[in-house]
């Protein structure tokens, strides 16, 4: 549990959805000279859309820093020893910002690279299972918005699977352990709803593929 008092906790939430807030996506296209990302393709501020209208190596520098701002926060509270309920809490802050940035009238993204940079920060091995599934999703299908559905359901199984290594025996400290698990299992609600709409394309068969699409036609 923390220690620290809910007036410092709140600030260090804030912090973390301010950082997490950053378009970075839509500042970097706007720099190339490409115009606002939001009126082409699937209207996303995230990298797969970025990729589609200002290019790989935008896409990609945007998927870094979209990682980047959700990993930062959440890194330096960990360095600072602060406890795993408010590392959670900083990480749905983070995860928020990202996809209702105030910046753009609390619209944004859908939040999935920002999701891994948080994860990362708390544990890089909390990664193993979101992470293989989005590969091999991606590779059977092409379909990215699926991969990152699958994965970010795999989040709380590998959550579960490291709380019982971690503790094997039932009990009021346990229980109390699964009450910090609240905030990441809402950020995979969250990440998993926005992706609503890549849901009904793909049950209708109509959702784009990463490559072999046009860039116009893209609703990742």
């Amino acid at each position: 549990m923390n220690s620290l008092p809910i007036l410092t906790q709140a600030p260090a939430c804030l912090g973390a959805f301010v950082c997490g807030s950053i378009p970075f996506g839509l500042l970097l296209v706007k720099l190339v000279g490409k115009g606002d990302v939001r009126e082409h393709g699937s209207g996303n501020i995230g990298a797969t859309n970025v990729s589609r209208v200002g290019g790989k190596v935008l896409g990609i520098v945007t998927l870094l820093l979209d990682i980047s701002k959700g990993f930062l926060p959440v890194f330096l509270a960990k360095k600072m020893g602060l406890g795993s309920d408010l590392l959670a809490l900083m990480a749905l802050a983070a995860v928020l910002g990202h996809m209702f940035t105030p910046w753009l009238k609390f619209q944004g993204g859908k939040g999935v690279a920002t999701a891994c940079g948080v994860i990362l920060a708390a544990d890089a091995l909390l990664m193993l299972l979101p992470m293989g599934m989005f590969v091999f999703v991606l590779w059977l299908t092409r379909h990215v918005s699926l991969g990152s559905i699958l994965a970010a359901a795999m989040v709380p199984v590998q959550l579960l699977l490291a709380h019982w290594m971690m503790s094997p025996m039932l009990g009021s400290h346990r229980t109390g352990q699964f009450a910090s698990l609240l905030p990441w299992l809402a950020l995979v609600v969250l990440v998993i709803w926005k992706h609503r709409e890549n849901i009904r394309r793909l049950q209708e068969g109509t959702e784009s593929k990463l490559w072999g699409a046009k860039k116009e036609d893209t609703h990742v």
